[in-house]
Order: structure tokens, then sequence, then C-alpha cells
């Protein structure tokens, strides 16, 4: 309430004080000093609002317009002035304009006006809304994606293209889950970001976890039935937001509208900026940036928005700082099982130094002796520590880039590619063997004998060979102290 309408409220009480103490026949002339004091006024003023009642108390004698006079602003979309002039044209009893248009703002609401002008839109904007805070983390995530306000460059495009989010958001925290920037939206790029929103990774932070309820918005690519059945597979229950509904998932829109004011606003080529005479961006000079840098500058801004950014619907604290005070158990779900969530790539073939693959050679045990091999690789979108492998539909292995490789991943791969190499000589060594085999002919009275005659070389070889390999399997290269990195 408006201080001229708490003084109006005053006066009220007061004068109905005076006036019950009055009708029980109680003296009131103190009571009226008493309240002119406190109401501000001088005490005669007070005997006269007892006399003749307060101002405004009366009905006003101000023009009112009638249902013909409001029928004709609807039908002119809320100008009052058009409806003024026809309404004038029309011999009817109209008084100025400015008073008309006052009269018409008393008659209707601003929300009723609003409706008139904008639509549903504005009506929105005059509407009263309930909410609802979740009381834990992973109750509620919300969903949703939008075309970012710049323009890139994507690899291998000439022209530049404005790029689309889709972003996870938990309601109790307001952190943001999962993540993921694609040239258009589609149930691959949710899936992906989907995956990365339910992983725990100790990189970004304690975050992840399955929610008990997903609200995606309305749109095709988050109805699609994938979406439905990674769902019902994960046990999350799914609540898609009606259509024409904002306000039921405005948590995830006002982070767009953080995301805009906080990050691109400030980036070269944003198409919300200022432009010139001619329509163009102002700034629109500066080199385009393109998707790989984008991206970089997106994880910054997000890491910065989950650690460190403070929210004003959590009393200050950041998304992590409420994420850490609830206890609530994380509902986990093993890495492999996730697989299925990552995004798919084009076939690649195995060389010599493993998978090339975003530019970088991935590699992994498992890959040894499948050169030549067309394999299918999956990834997790902007994530490119490791790669997901498979080969004939089934997962084979998961790879990680030749310069990321930590001792013991060099360690398994050397030690792969010698077993590998055993059991390659030992099955030659066991099929020359039964190559050289002859059998004594067998009759009723003698069984088949093996009459295999070797040499007395061929038996020195033989047992020189075995000889061999035994004592290399003994030997020991670690007892030499020999630096780690010694010949492969």
């Amino acid at each position: 309430m408006n201080g001229a309408g708490e003084a109006a409220e005053g006066r009220r009480c007061a004068l109905e004080r005076i006036k019950a103490a009055q009708a029980a026949g109680d003296a009131v002339a103190p009571l009226v000093s008493s309240a002119a004091q406190a109401l501000g006024v001088a005490p005669r003023t007070v005997w006269r609002w007892l006399k003749q009642g307060l101002p405004g108390q009366f009905p006003s004698k101000a023009w009112k317009p009638s249902e013909d006079d409001v029928d004709c602003y609807v039908r002119w979309k809320g100008n009052a002035a058009s409806a003024w002039r026809e309404r004038r044209g029309a011999s009817a009893d109209v008084p100025a304009l400015r008073t008309f248009q006052d009269a018409i703002a008393r008659k209707l609401g601003p929300g009723d006006r609003a409706v008139l002008r904008d639509g549903v839109e504005g009506r929105r904007r005059h509407q009263v809304y309930l909410r609802w805070e979740p009381e834990a983390r992973n109750q509620l995530w919300e969903t949703d994606h939008k075309q970012m306000d710049i323009e890139v460059l994507f690899p291998r495009a000439a022209k530049p293209r404005q790029p689309w989010t889709t972003m996870f958001l938990d309601g109790f925290s307001r952190a943001v889950m999962g993540w993921a920037i694609s040239d258009y939206p589609s149930s691959a790029s949710v899936l992906a970001a989907f995956g990365d929103a339910v992983r725990v990774d100790d990189v970004r932070g304690p975050f992840g976890g399955l929610p008990a309820t997903l609200r995606p918005d309305g749109g095709l690519e988050f109805a699609a039935e994938v979406i439905s059945e990674a769902c019902g597979l994960l046990g999350v229950h799914l609540l898609p937001t009606p259509p024409y509904s904002p306000n039921l998932k405005g948590k995830i829109e006002r982070l767009h509208a953080t995301m805009v004011t906080g990050l691109l606003a400030e980036l070269p080529h944003f198409t919300g900026g200022p432009r010139d005479a001619a329509g163009r961006l102002w700034g629109s000079g500066m080199p385009l940036l393109g998707l790989a840098e984008l991206v970089e500058r997106f994880d910054r801004w997000v890491t910065w928005y989950n650690t460190e950014c403070p929210h004003s619907e959590l009393g200050g604290q950041t998304p992590l700082q409420r994420w850490c005070q609830d206890a609530t158990p994380l509902r986990v779900v093993a890495d492999a099982e996730l697989r299925w969530t990552l995004l798919s790539e084009k076939e690649r073939k195995v060389h010599t130094s493993g998978v090339s693959f975003g530019g970088l050679n991935y590699i992994a045990p498992e890959l040894n002796g499948l050169v030549g091999e067309v394999v299918a690789v999956r990834y997790r979108p902007h994530d490119r520590r490791t790669i997901e492998i498979f080969r004939d539909g089934e997962h084979l292995c998961t790879a990680k880039p030749q310069g990321a490789l930590s001792d013991e991943d060099r360690a398994s791969v050397l030690e792969r590619r010698r077993a590998d190499a055993a059991d390659q000589a030992n099955r030659q060594r066991r099929a020359s063997r039964k190559a050289r085999i002859r059998y004594s002919p067998g009759t009723a009275s003698t069984p088949v004998e093996d009459a295999t005659v070797v040499s007395v070389r061929e038996a020195a070889n033989e047992r020189s060979a075995a000889d061999a390999d035994r004592l290399g399997r003994a030997a020991r290269a670690d007892l030499l102290d020999l630096p780690s990195s010694r010949r492969r």
C-alpha cells in the first residue's frame, strides 16, 4: 500500500473509533484531539470529517462510460483516442478525450487493457502465479533448449549461424546439471546433455545423480519417444510442460535470461545488441567466434555460475553452497549404463596410432590387432577426455588421447601388445607341430601311432626356442632400473 492509501486508511479507522465512542455516549473531544495529532491535521478538520464525511467517501459525480463506450474501446483494440472519435461522431454524450481515457482506465483494469493491446502476452504480464519450490536436490529438474543470441562460425561452414543450447537445471539448488551446444536441437543432443547431467564428475563438482521428476519443454525433441524411453528405463518421472505454459518452467527461462545478460551480451556478434541506421550490429566488423571457442567460454561461465554466482532466490547462496547443504542421497548410475546417451559419430578406421577423432589419436589396449578395422565412435558433447568405441554394435573399449595416457595406461597397452604377440607365436608353433605329425598305418590288430620323425637339428632348434621363450618370460627388466622412456 502506498503512502496516500495508508493515510486514508488511518483517517477511516480514527473516525470509526470516534463515531463508536459518540454512539456510546462517551466524550469524544479528547479522542478528536488525539486523532488530529496522530493524523497531522487540525482538530477542526477532524470535526468536519465527522460532520461531512471523509474526502472521496461519497459517490463521485465524474462521468462513467456506458457499455457502448466500452464495446467501442474493445473494437479499437485498446485505442482510446480512436474509440473517443467514433463515439463523438455518433453524437454520443462523451466528455473530453482526457476525461474519456481516465474513465476507461477506472472501468477496466490494467490486465483487461493489456489483453486488448497485446493479447495473451499482455494478460500474462498482469497475472499472479503460484510458486512451488523443491524441498531437496534432484527432486525436480527443468530443461529446455534455446537458440543463442550470437553468431558463430561452425567447422567447415562458410557463413555464421546461431547455435542452440540445451540445459538441465536443478530446481532446488539452481545448478546447471548438464548442457550441450549444437547447430540445431535434436533428441541426440538432448540425450547427450541428459547423460552428462546424470554423471557424477569430480572435475565439475559434486553435482549429478538421477532426478525424481524431469519437467521438459513440450517441443518435439523433448517429447520424442527416445526421451520417454530413457526416463522409463532410469525410473525418472517425465512431466512435460503443457503448451503455452512457460510459467511452469520459469527457473530454466530465468537461466536463459541470465545467460544472455551474463555471457552472450559481451561477446562479438551478439544479435541482441544495438544497431546502426542501416540495421547492422555495432561491432559486427570484429572477428567471429568459432564454435570451439564459444564452447570453452560457455563452459567457464557454467562453472562460475554454479560455484561463485550468488542467487537472489537462494538468499545469496551459490548453487554449490545450496547443493552441499542438503544431504539427500544421490541415485547414481554407472557410467557403463549411460553409454547409450552419448552422441553418435561417423565410423572411424583403426590406425597404428589408434583411432583418429577430433584431431586427436585415441588408444586403448583392446585396439591392438584391429588396425584396418572400422569401428563406431561415441562421445560426450564438448568433453573429449575419453571416447567410447563400439565394434559390431557392441562396446569394445574406452579410449584416451595418446597425450593423456598415464604410466599405468601405457603399461596396459604394451602388456596387451606383448600378450597378443605371444599368443600368435604359440598358435604358429602348435600349427607347425601338427603339420609335421606322421601316423603309422592302422590295422585291426595295431592302433594308429605317432610316427613323426624329427631330425637332430630340428629337435635342437625347438629346444633352443623353448628355452629362450622361457628365459624371456622369467626376465625382469625392472631390476635394471631402466628409465621409463625405454624402447617401445
